[in-house]
């Protein structure tokens, strides 16, 4: 066991010299101009991450920032930002007559949005579909924290992406029967969250999104049948948000 382990951060420890070099000499290049210097430039102290570093700093964030940046994409995308219930989805066979990107990345935060918006706004996307906040519950972050973060975001994206059609989405339920409660991150938390994103949306003038109601079931947590572990979506569970959102996505 002891020699997995051992097997196992040598491999990561590979992956991320790999990837500060990479990113070293296309920022030397000017590959990236100036958007992703936030992340480019944070990255050197990776190798010393202690227990109390943001979360948005992991290597699978970094690696995933990395792929955003290197990848083609089509000027005026559909963008779906969010935590790991946007990055397990597969967007492009849900909605394959559209120009879509998935830029969700697993564990995410209201933080780690702020921390790549430089990213997504070079993009230029002709929509966003933003899903964040479970997370931040996760790591004990305040519901007043966690909305004055999204006030932030959605402040910046409005500001920087004035012809970009911004969609704020609510935060699902999940099923603390089969998943465990972490901290903040409850039920009735994330009502109270849900409630004030949508106060948000209406502050700035955004549509709101509320497809919570069809993933509760009658006690209030994630239908079993749309889940592989109580939080995350199943198939099945991804259906349903394509069917709560194609009008906005097709319109």
């Amino acid at each position: 066991m002891s020699l997995l382990r051992s097997h196992k951060r040598f491999f990561n420890s590979c992956l991320l010299l790999i990837f500060i070099c990479l990113s070293t000499v296309l920022t030397a290049s000017g590959f990236f101009g100036k958007a992703p210097a936030y992340w480019v430039n944070a990255h050197l102290d990776d190798l010393s991450r202690g227990p109390d570093t943001p979360a948005y700093l992991s290597l699978h964030y970094r690696l995933r920032c990395l792929r955003f940046a290197l990848e083609p994409h089509h000027a005026g995308a559909i963008v779906f930002l969010g935590d790991s219930m946007t990055d397990n989805g597969n967007w492009k066979e849900l909605f394959p007559h559209e120009h879509v990107i998935n830029m969700g990345i697993g564990g995410d935060t209201t933080l780690g949005i702020i921390n790549r918006l430089p990213q997504v706004v070079s993009l230029k996307p002709q929509k966003i579909f933003l899903m964040v906040g479970t997370n931040d519950l996760c790591y004990n972050r305040s519901i007043p924290e966690t909305l004055s973060n999204y006030d932030y975001i959605l402040t910046q994206l409005q500001e920087q992406l004035p012809d970009t059609e911004l969609y704020v989405e609510s935060v699902l339920p999940f099923n603390d029967r089969i998943f465990p409660v972490h901290y903040l991150r409850t039920n009735n938390n994330i009502l109270e969250l849900n409630q004030g994103i949508m106060q948000l949306a209406q502050d700035h003038d955004l549509p709101y999104l509320d497809i919570t109601s069809d993933f509760t079931n009658e006690n209030g947590r994630l239908s079993a049948d749309l889940t592989v572990d109580g939080l995350h979506l199943n198939h099945l569970g991804y259906e349903l948000w394509h069917n709560d959102i194609y009008d906005q996505v097709k319109s």
